[in-house]
C-alpha cells in the first residue's frame, strides 16, 4: 500500500521505517506500524496518511490514484530511486513527466 508521511522526519515503529514522502509499505507491515503510540498520533494528525484510491480503498500503487493525486505524491517525493520504480509501472503521461521533472529537481537541483 502506499503511505504517504507529509512530515519532515523518518518513521521507525515495529520494524517499519517510512522517510518523508511517499512510501509502499505491505498491508500487514503497516497494520504492525500504526498500532505504535506515536504512530497513531501522527495519522490522527494527518502527518501519515493513506491514500485512497478511485474505489475508496487503500491505494496500492500510483494507478489506484488519479493523476491529480499521483502527482501531488510525486511532488513530495525525493528518493530518485523510488521515482524510477513508480515510473516502470505508471502509464500516464502526466504522471510520468511529473516523475521526470522531480527526479531533474532532486538530481540537477531546483532552480526557481
Amino acid at each position: 500500500m502506499i503511505v504517504h508521511n507529509k512530515g519532515n522526519y523518518t518513521r521507525h515503529a515495529a520494524g517499519v521505517m517510512v522517510i518523508p514522502g511517499v512510501n509502499t509499505i505491505e498491508d500487514a507491515d503497516f497494520e504492525k506500524f500504526s498500532k505504535h503510540p506515536l504512530i497513531k498520533t501522527l495519522i490522527n494528525k494527518g502527518e501519515i496518511v493513506v491514500p485512497e484510491g478511485s474505489s475508496s480503498e487503500k491505494a496500492q500503487t500510483l494507478k489506484d490514484l488519479s493523476a491529480e493525486d499521483a502527482i501531488e505524491l510525486v511532488k513530495d517525493t525525493f528518493s530518485v530511486e523510488y521515482l524510477e520504480e513508480l515510473k516502470e509501472s505508471e502509464t500516464r503521461k502526466t504522471v510520468l513527466t511529473a516523475i521526470d521533472a522531480q527526479i531533474k529537481s532532486i538530481v540537477e537541483g531546483d532552480e526557481q
